[in-house]
């Protein structure tokens, strides 16, 4: 599934479209305006599907939950380093590859591409075109890929928890 998110811009919490090649809205991400630490729920346009991200505070390093129909499906971690962004993605194996400070990237499970990230420079306000090559994983893809902009984004602006 090839899809596009672009980030609402003068906004006060993070909001993201997500649309289809053809502009078509599918998801709608929402943050929370007054909270400690990072929450947004990503809903599908028609109701029928949506996942939390959280952050967790109590965390040395940057750290969120994702949680689908009151459970925790899966935690993604910053891992420390020096020089490049690396995040584990818990209970699963699946591994970050590319550069993600320049989101051009890749989300596997061993061997498998789950899905890419490619930022568009060229438009107003932060636009990835997403390419999630399973249906089932939409969803925990769709926020593994905001936790990991909000994370560098995040870093880059002193930490503020807004973009």
């Amino acid at each position: 599934m090839d899809l596009y998110i672009k980030q609402r811009v003068f906004t006060f919490n993070d909001q993201f479209t997500v649309a289809d090649l053809q502009g078509n809205q599918l998801y709608d991400v929402q943050g929370k305006f007054f909270s400690f630490g990072d929450q947004l729920t990503i809903s599908e346009v028609d109701g029928s599907s949506e996942i939390k991200i959280r952050q967790k505070l109590a965390s040395w390093m940057p750290r969120y939950l994702i949680e689908q129909d009151g459970q925790v499906i899966c935690e993604v971690v910053k891992k420390f380093t020096f020089f490049k962004a690396n995040f584990d993605i818990l209970p699963y194996n699946w591994v970050v590859e590319g550069d993600v400070f320049n989101h051009q990237y890749v989300l596997k499970d061993g061997s498998t591409e789950l899905m890419s990230v490619t930022k568009e420079w060229l438009s107003w306000g932060d636009t990835y075109q997403v390419t999630i090559h399973n249906d089932e994983h939409v969803l925990p893809c769709l926020a593994i890929m905001i936790v990991i902009d909000m994370v560098l984004h995040n870093k880059k602006s002193s930490g503020s928890g807004s973009h």
